[in-house]
C-alpha cells in the first residue's frame, strides 16, 4: 500500500466466493491470513475489514502485476468488485478521521479486548484461540503499517513497539508438530511476566 492506493473500478458480477480462502491461487497463499482476518472482524470494523482486503489486492498485485499465474486474474477482478461495493459504505460509518487512525484505533481495541483477555483467562490446556489472536493482531499491525505509509501517518510509538515484537514473535516459533506454539507468542510481557497494557486512551488514538 505505499504510494500510490489502487483505486477499485468496475468488474463485472463475479461471486464473493471468488476470493474466500479456499479458492484462492496456491501462488497465494501468503495473503489468505489477510482475508481470513477480514472476514473475522468485518461485523466489528467493516472499514478496517475492507483495508485489510484492499492491502490483500495490493500485495497480490505486487506478487503478480502482469496478472500471469493461473486464477490471478479471475481472482483480482472478484477482490476489487468487492472492494468497489464495500469502498463508500465503510467510508461512511468510519470513526475516525483517517484510516490510518481508524486501523490504529481499532488495532488497540483488538489487542486489549481480545488479545490481553484471553491471556487472562484461557485454560493451559486450549491455548489455539490465543495463538490465532496473536496471529490476528500481527496482520492487523502489518496493515496499520501499510495505511500509516500511504498516508505519510505516525503510529504512536508504543503500538509501534508492542506491534513489532508481536509480528517478530508470532511466525517463527513453531512446535515439533509444525504448529505454532502458544506458549512462545506471549511476547507482550514485562519482567513480572503481566502483558503489557497500553497507557492512556482516546489521546493515544489520536496522535495519528
Amino acid at each position: 500500500m505505499a504510494g500510490r492506493r489502487v483505486e477499485p473500478h468496475s468488474t463485472g458480477n463475479l461471486p464473493d466466493s471468488a476470493f474466500d480462502s479456499e479458492v484462492i491461487p496456491s501462488s497465494l497463499a501468503s495473503i489468505v491470513p489477510i482475508l481470513r482476518v477480514a472476514n473475522e472482524i468485518e461485523a466489528r470494523c467493516p472499514r478496517v475489514a475492507y483495508l485489510c482486503r484492499l492491502y490483500a489486492w495490493d500485495k497480490t498485485h505486487k506478487l503478480d502485476p502482469t496478472s500471469s499465474g493461473r486464477g490471478i486474474r479471475q481472482f483480482k477482478r472478484a477482490l476489487l468488485q468487492r472492494l468497489e461495493r464495500d469502498a463508500e459504505p465503510t467510508l461512511a460509518v468510519r470513526k475516525k478521521k483517517s484510516d490510518a487512525r481508524e486501523m490504529q484505533s481499532f488495532y488497540k481495541e483488538y489487542y486489549e479486548q481480545d488479545v490481553k483477555a484471553l491471556d487472562a483467562t484461557v485454560d493451559k490446556s486450549d491455548r489455539a484461540a490465543l495463538v490465532k489472536a496473536y496471529q490476528t493482531a500481527a496482520v492487523l499491525f502489518e496493515v496499520l503499517k501499510a495505511v500509516a505509509q500511504t498516508e505519510c501517518a505516525e503510529i504512536d510509538p508504543q503500538i509501534n513497539e508492542i506491534g513489532q515484537t508481536d509480528a517478530a514473535e508470532v511466525d517463527p516459533q513453531r512446535n515439533e508438530t509444525g504448529q505454532t506454539d502458544a506458549a512462545e507468542v506471549d511476547p507482550q510481557r514485562n519482567e513480572t511476566g503481566t502483558i503489557v497494557a497500553f497507557k492512556g486512551d482516546e489521546k493515544t488514538n489520536e496522535m495519528l
